[in-house]
């Protein structure tokens, strides 16, 4: 079996996570009423993420010089709980406020555990 076949293997079951860059919208005079809103949805978006079943952790930061920018962490137990997570209402208001123009960039990677800290058994 390849090296690739070999880490693919299992994927599914084991955790995934997501580290996303967002941009909260900059425009002078709305910044503060973008800035106030995506701090409510966000932080009921965090709240709600580490009450799930098969959220392992959701980490919440902003850039130390550039205020408009934040930084989420979050990884669950296995593709499923990622699923359930999406299908959630504070998942479906974070996602309601992206679509409403109060994010200027995100980036989000995806990945799958190989040695992840908390695993409930070896995944390499």
């Amino acid at each position: 079996m390849c090296n690739r076949c070999v880490l693919l293997r299992g994927a599914r079951q084991r955790p995934h996570v997501f580290a996303v860059h967002s941009r909260v919208h900059a425009g002078m005079r709305e910044t503060q009423d973008r800035l106030d809103e995506f701090r409510r949805v966000l932080a009921a978006d965090v709240e709600g993420s580490r009450k799930e079943p098969a959220c392992i952790r959701m980490d919440l930061l902003r850039d130390e010089f550039e205020h408009t920018r934040y930084y989420f962490y979050m990884a669950y137990r296995d593709q499923s709980g990622l699923e359930e997570h999406r299908l959630t209402e504070h998942y479906k208001a974070w996602s309601a406020f992206r679509q409403s123009g109060g994010i200027v960039s995100q980036v989000a990677s995806k990945a799958f555990a190989v040695d992840f800290q908390g695993a409930r058994e070896p995944t390499v």
